[in-house]
């Protein structure tokens, strides 16, 4: 798990990500096969901590998607 600044550090990812390719939760959730509860989460450290694999996997998806959407 990550904690606190990891969270921040994510948070801030899908956020600048969303807002480049002006993608709203939904699109982004459903594009990353999460759903948009936990981006929701996510978003606002409100949710459940994303665990590495799941960090992992958004990373992963916002760099194989940057440069096509």
């Amino acid at each position: 798990m990550q904690n606190k600044q990891g969270l921040n550090n994510i948070a801030e990812k899908i956020i600048t990500f969303q807002s480049k390719q002006h993608l709203t939760d939904a699109e982004f959730a459903l594009a990353s096969h999460f759903t948009v509860e936990k981006i929701h989460g996510f978003k606002s450290m409100t949710g459940a901590v994303p665990t590495k694999e799941e960090e992992d996997a958004l990373l992963k998806f916002m760099r194989s998607k940057s440069a096509r959407l």
